[in-house]
């Protein structure tokens, strides 16, 4: 099963969610940014595809931070 990817990434001062190259925000904090990803993902996730949202610890590693697998069907 292929994965669909949301990433939560800073550039410039501010948050922003990638998703297979198309990019959501700004958005002021990593915390609202995993948020915004989680609900994108439950819009417009592909019913076919796993989707993953992955934001950095605190020592700046990408980590999974929700799956829809996680979820109730």
């Amino acid at each position: 099963m292929k994965t669909c990817w949301f990433i939560v990434i800073e550039s410039q001062g501010a948050w922003w969610v990638d998703c297979e190259g198309r990019a959501y925000g700004p958005v002021p904090s990593k915390e609202q940014a995993a948020k915004e990803a989680i609900k994108l993902a439950k819009i417009f996730g592909d019913p076919e595809r796993r989707s993953e949202i992955w934001s950095p610890d605190d020592d700046g590693k990408l980590t999974v931070v929700w799956s829809s697998t996680d979820q109730p069907p």
